[in-house]
């Protein structure tokens, strides 16, 4: 008896690249569609972070202003980015703008209580000499 190949692997092996094809399109569509709309939130945070940094006077610390400067210009460029729409690249930039940001605020603000430290313990020197206990 003539028996007829069996069709079940040929649909198989035609069924796997056709499978594969589809995933790359339905990756390629979702990575040309699929963009990230504007980071305004996380500019708005970054920006937030940097004016914080400004208001207490990380300017005022070499180490602080170094990062304060990083995460200006990170910012200006993130703008750039999103003028550009190429926001995925901007929301990180953004994220890194704000980690400095927070960074100088946090040096600056290290920088103060260590000064008001050191001018309590003069004070205190002072009034052990006064003969205050």
């Amino acid at each position: 008896m003539n028996r007829r190949p069996n069709n079940k692997p040929a649909l198989r092996r035609l069924a796997s690249p056709v499978a594969a094809l589809a995933a790359l399109l339905g990756l390629a569509v979702a990575g040309c569609g699929g963009s990230l709309p504007p980071p305004n939130d996380q500019l708005a945070e970054s920006q937030a972070a940097i004016r914080a940094a400004d208001e207490v006077g990380a300017e005022a610390d070499p180490q602080a202003t170094l990062h304060l400067k990083l995460a200006r210009e990170q910012l200006e460029k993130a703008k750039k980015l999103i003028e550009a729409e190429e926001n995925e690249s901007a929301l990180r930039l953004l994220e890194r703008a704000e980690a400095d940001a927070e960074l100088a605020l946090a040096i600056a603000k290290a920088r103060a209580t260590q000064a008001q430290a050191q001018e309590a313990l003069k004070q205190v020197e002072k009034l052990q000499e006064a003969g205050v206990q």
